[in-house]
């Protein structure tokens, strides 16, 4: 088979390598793997794209026209037909109308929608016409969970039996858990961490992750018995309207206790969830949960807003909270904490995380397309 990948929304470094951005390059990769199909890459004029992709016999990579929104209008429609496709995927973003062309896109969230009010208006008209495109021209359309794929059924009306779910995996490349070190004091040093025990969240801060609330309520327990001296760490960058976050902190009189570690490197972050207490995820609502995921893969008990995808990912071993409720959140990380099954926890994480993986997506995208 011969594919058309269209990875024109993907960031391979920088700042904006994260999130969709992340997760869709890691798919594209797996797939990229399979070398019993061939493939047709296409990319951004001035993308900086992996080296070992050039040596790939089975790959060949295309850049788009440097006029990109002539080619978004136009050009993208005759990609097909240039380079004699009858298949197409966009990893993220529209699918061609050519004719005759069999097409599918990958929907990560519609948070453009559910949560308005944190996108400008312009990035709202453009999601919301990217998916209208994908309802109207797709052949079939991919999701990160079922949460996900009733969202977008129930939005634009697609069809439910022509959205597939695929079991996302982690963040990380395939193999980064390898030979990684414990976390020792110069680790600790080098991301900003202090001694003694954490709870780790990693999140980009941005309103839907709720941090505000999650401060709250560790605040309002922070002098519990199974809690004193404990931090709660938080790796991610800074996204955007942070201000209430940081009001927070410096209400809560627990500056010394709440940290901001940046975003930090993939070793680095395995370190950091082998070692922490348990991991907190507070979000209002994910499209998959991707930090639950990790901490599951990496050995660290989760405990978890209940909302969106993140129960689908965690399965029935994290401690579940509503994420709108306080008290029941401070309840949650009380529990967690004084959890006394930590060793069959961890290992029941590392098999649940088996169900899993880029490689498994990818198998469902291939054969996806080749059966329908």
């Amino acid at each position: 088979m011969r594919l058309g990948l269209q990875a024109t929304n993907i960031f391979f470094e920088g700042s904006k390598h994260a999130g969709v951005s992340r997760s869709s390059l890691q798919l594209l990769e797996a797939i990229l793997r399979k070398d019993e199909h061939e493939y047709v890459v296409f990319v951004r004029p001035d993308s900086p794209i992996p080296a070992h992709w050039l040596s790939l016999a089975h790959v060949k990579v295309v850049r788009v026209s440097k006029r990109t929104r002539t080619w978004h209008l136009i050009g993208r429609d005759l990609e097909p037909i240039r380079h004699g496709l009858r298949n197409w995927f966009s990893v993220s973003g529209y699918v061609p109308k050519t004719p005759g062309v069999k097409t599918a896109t990958l929907i990560h969230d519609i948070f453009f929608h559910t949560f308005a009010d944190t996108y400008t208006e312009e990035d709202r008209i453009i999601h919301e016409r990217m998916y209208q495109n994908s309802a109207k021209h797709a052949s079939f359309v991919f999701s990160n969970s079922q949460s996900t794929a009733q969202q977008f059924s129930s939005h634009f009306g697609y069809p439910t039996d022509r959205i597939i779910p695929l079991p996302f995996g982690i963040g990380q490349p395939k193999g980064a858990g390898d030979n990684v070190a414990p976390l020792d004091e110069s680790d600790r040093s080098e991301i900003g961490l202090p001694s003694g025990k954490y709870i780790l969240s990693v999140s980009t801060l941005e309103p839907r992750k709720n941090f505000p609330r999650l401060l709250r309520a560790f605040s309002s327990v922070a002098d519990h018995p199974s809690l004193v001296g404990v931090t709660l760490a938080v790796a991610g960058g800074k996204g955007w309207k942070t201000s209430e976050i940081f009001e927070e902190i410096a209400h809560s009189g627990l500056s010394d206790r709440i940290v901001f570690l940046g975003y930090v490197e993939d070793e680095n972050l395995i370190k950091l969830y082998r070692a922490a207490e348990f991991a907190v995820t507070a979000s209002l609502e994910e499209g998959f949960g991707i930090p639950v995921l990790e901490a599951l893969t990496y050995g660290c008990p989760v405990c978890s807003s209940n909302s969106g995808a993140l129960r689908e990912v965690g399965g029935d071993l994290p401690i579940y909270f509503d994420p709108t409720d306080e008290s029941q959140i401070s309840a949650a990380l009380i529990g967690a904490a004084e959890r006394k099954d930590r060793d069959q926890l961890i290992q029941a994480g590392i098999e649940r995380s088996k169900l899993f993986g880029w490689d498994k997506s990818a198998d469902v995208v291939l054969s996806t397309f080749q059966s329908r």
